[in-house]
């Protein structure tokens, strides 16, 4: 009975104690649940307004760089600021959530083309207004940039045989037709700010219109013997050489004398017109001497070699004979022998200098063709030419590049190739890889500080490399952001969009 009480005095007291807390919770949920219930609304409404302010941010980063771009077409600052205010204004009001911007304010920097544009917003809440917060505030700011008001660049394109396969060229012209819409817009004025000049490449360099301007012309007589054939030729091949008589420019060759039937190895040298060889006659190759890693104007010494055809006077007999055979009458076979027209063979599109037309440029591309070697050594030499003030006499009076010194202008050569730079002339004393070596050591050096792009598409790892382990590529992009490696079209294509955008310099200032 005792133990009976004594349990019924334990349970009234433990009945007693739940329902003391019961109470208590009670009290605690009165007094702290609508306050975690605001806390959830306030959590909610603040995410939502972190995800407007970076809509916010985005709309107002891209009206200062619409801004820029106007700028940068020759806009006036008013019509800039109310262009920024404008598109910012049609993005924020396409964020819906009741969101309230104040205009913006731009404001100019006259020493760096900056612009500068400043905006706050109140964003309406949804939860937290049951408590008193009607909205949440923020204020959001952005600053464009450009480093220059004018570009004069070069694309140098790899028209080697090696383009053909795998539709490399093809894929070529289409990524250089994106690099050009970014570089020359529909929508912008013809301001000639930015000109785009292009040249090609593979055994050597078609000079076009340009040839007379660029080569030296030799005038020779009749030869009086067939040791003055072979002088002559020793010393003139980088020359123009034309026949005094007829005016028509010829090359030498050695023909096989046949008396009584006899062939056994008697051989005099020959003239051959150039146009009955079935040879573009406007092909030339790299300069020699002094001036042949820089861009020198091509007067007095400095002339660019012209395209002759190679022959080797030592040769054996029977190459001899092949190669006669197919300057007479085409019937050489695949071994062209002591004669060798690939010196004097390049592709029918010549140079064109700057310009801001963009479909001469889109037309010009679109008829490239591709064959022979690659002396990529004398397609960077050309691409340097086109933006050379130097050269300014040699190009039409629009095309004329712009002086070394002047303010706010960028000149970039972007050099394409699909393999190893594997082609020179036998005059000259170096390779075509050491050669461009040079050719890029003076380009990216004072006064000129040319800026080298390179794009390599589907290079073997095989190339050839410097001692420290860079391919030719590498060495001569202004630093590695600059060199690009492409596997696939669409990688081309955005390696050339990427060079494109950075020649602009069009970007959001962090």
């Amino acid at each position: 009975m005792a133990m009976r009480l004594k349990s019924m005095k334990i349970g009234k007291v433990f009945r007693h104690w739940h329902l003391s807390q019961s109470g208590n919770i009670a009290i605690m949920c009165a007094l702290f649940v609508p306050a975690v219930l605001a806390l959830g609304g306030v959590a909610i409404d603040f995410q939502f307004t972190v995800r407007q302010k970076n809509k916010v941010q985005y709309a107002l980063d891209s009206a200062v760089l619409a801004g820029a771009l106007l700028r940068q077409s020759g806009g006036s600052e008013e019509a800039v600021a109310a262009d920024v205010k404008g598109y910012m204004a049609a993005l924020v009001d396409e964020q819906g959530g009741e969101i309230v911007c104040t205009p913006v304010t731009v404001s100019f920097n006259p020493d760096n083309k900056d612009i500068h544009g400043v905006t706050s917003c109140d964003q309406p809440t949804f939860i937290s207004d049951l408590m008193g917060f009607e909205k949440m505030s923020f204020g959001v700011a952005s600053t464009s940039t450009y480093a220059i008001g004018k570009a004069d660049v070069a694309f140098v394109f790899d028209v080697s045989g090696s383009m053909n396969s795998q539709n490399r060229l093809s894929l070529l012209k289409s990524a250089a037709e994106v690099a050009f819409d970014e570089l020359l817009p529909d929508d912008a004025p013809e301001t000639g700010n930015v000109r785009l000049a292009i040249t090609t490449y593979n055994n050597a360099v078609n000079a076009g219109d340009y040839f007379d301007s660029v080569t030296r012309r030799q005038e020779l007589s009749a030869d009086a013997s067939n040791s003055t054939a072979r002088s002559n030729y020793d010393t003139y091949n980088g020359a123009r050489m034309i026949d005094a008589a007829t005016g028509k420019r010829f090359f030498y060759y050695e023909q096989e004398y046949c008396p009584g039937g006899n062939c056994s190895g008697n051989w005099n040298a020959a003239r051959r017109p150039m146009e009955n060889a079935n040879i573009v006659d406007t092909c030339v190759y790299e300069r020699t001497g002094g001036d042949a890693a820089t861009d020198a104007a091509p007067e007095s010494l400095r002339w660019i070699g012209a395209g002759n055809p190679r022959w080797n006077w030592s040769t054996s007999s029977y190459n001899k004979r092949n190669g006669q055979q197919e300057i007479e009458s085409g019937g050489g076979n695949s071994s062209r022998g002591a004669y060798d027209m690939s010196y004097a063979g390049c592709r029918s599109s010549g140079p064109v200098p700057l310009t801001d037309d963009k479909a001469a440029l889109n037309a010009h591309v679109q008829a490239l063709t591709a064959n022979g070697g690659t002396a990529g050594h004398i397609g960077l030499a050309w691409g340097w030419y086109l933006v050379s003030p130097n050269w300014s006499a040699i190009w039409p009076e629009e095309s004329e590049p712009l002086p070394y010194d002047t303010k706010q202008v960028i000149k970039a050569v972007i050099l394409m190739t699909d393999g190893d730079f594997n082609t020179n002339h036998p005059t000259a004393a170096k390779s075509s890889f050491r050669q461009a070596q040079d050719l890029c050591d003076t380009m990216k050096a004072s006064p000129s500080s040319i800026q080298v792009y390179t794009v390599g598409f589907q290079v073997p790892s095989s190339v050839q490399k410097t001692g420290d382990g860079r391919t030719i590529l590498e060495y001569c992009a202004t630093s590695p952001a600059y060199a690009f490696s492409a596997s696939n079209g669409d990688e081309l294509t955005a390696a050339y969009q990427s060079i494109a955008r950075s020649i602009t310099q069009l970007r959001i200032k962090q």
